[in-house]
């Protein structure tokens, strides 16, 4: 036999039996397939748990913020009358007392907070019965001051209900500087606080300190200034007109900026095409290296 007809029957013999191979070794990895069918059945199925994992993490995230207005289609927002000053949270402290608001200035004597517990019909019975020490015009803007605070307390509301603030539930402080010193040691102890000044019978004006810390419940956020601020300004204004005689009923509200619903990213699904690939590819890359092999 010749070198060009061996060449020929060796290509010959090559195309018969590579295919012939290949058909074995099919068989008989599908037999075995067959035979063990629990490893089979994960080894092809795995990669599909996986991606069903990964799917319904992304959609339990995608449902946790679906309440946030943020991801709401708000083409026409309804304006909502804004609610009362809320409960207090402890949120991080070791302390089981926190106040739902501080204010200043007030009779305070020992420098340890003072709580308006009681309504007084004048400046005298007011400097008499909380013993306080301070000039005729300081205790005239305190008196003042502790008849906003005490409207406040009184005409609170919780979910458009009558929710009056305890005496306990609110400090007050001699000065500014006080305040500040109180709420720098007891930063999670504290709502807001307000600090008033009144100079005449005819004017109370206030500047609002609010503690921004934000902190989560069952996986929400809070928004301090939103669930806090806000009201502790509304029922603010509305003790102050009334206190002025000038409105006996404020109604306040808020309304949300139109906007469309904004996409909810999530890690998962930003690298969910990612793993999906992975899980499509390394079955097949195991199953040919294994046929290769052999």
């Amino acid at each position: 036999m010749s070198g060009s007809e061996a060449s020929l029957h060796r290509d010959a013999n090559f195309l018969v039996d590579v295919p012939r191979q290949i058909l074995a070794l099919t068989k008989k990895n599908f037999i075995l397939a067959y035979r063990n069918r629990t490893a089979t059945f994960l080894r092809v199925f795995s990669s599909f748990f996986f991606i069903l994992l990964i799917f319904l993490v992304n959609e339990a995230l995608k449902g946790r913020f679906a309440a946030d207005p943020y991801y709401k289609d708000y083409p026409n927002p309804p304006r909502t009358v804004l609610d009362g000053i809320p409960d207090c949270t402890r949120q991080a402290s070791n302390d089981n007392q926190c106040y739902i608001f501080g204010y200043t200035p007030a009779p305070d004597l020992s420098g340890g907070g003072y709580h308006p517990d009681k309504d007084y019909a004048s400046v005298s019975d007011f400097v008499s019965g909380t013993s306080a020490v301070c000039q005729a015009a300081d205790c005239e803007e305190m008196y003042r001051v502790h008849q906003v605070v005490r409207k406040i307390m009184q005409q609170n509301t919780i979910n458009q209900q009558a929710h009056v603030i305890a005496a306990s539930s609110v400090v007050g402080f001699r000065n500014q500087s006080t305040l500040d010193d109180f709420l720098f040691n007891n930063p999670t102890k504290i709502n807001g606080a307000y600090v008033f000044s009144s100079p005449n019978t005819q004017a109370v004006n206030f500047v609002l300190q609010l503690n921004s810390t934000s902190f989560s419940t069952r996986g929400v956020w809070n928004r301090p200034y939103l669930d806090l601020g806000l009201p502790m300004q509304a029922m603010a204004h509305k003790a102050i007109g009334s206190f002025l005689n000038v409105a006996d009923n404020i109604e306040i509200g808020r309304q949300l900026f139109a906007h469309p619903a904004f996409a909810v990213s999530t890690f998962e699904g930003t690298v969910a095409p990612l793993f999906l690939l992975g899980c499509a590819m390394f079955p097949f890359v195991i199953q040919m290296s294994e046929v290769v092999m052999e």
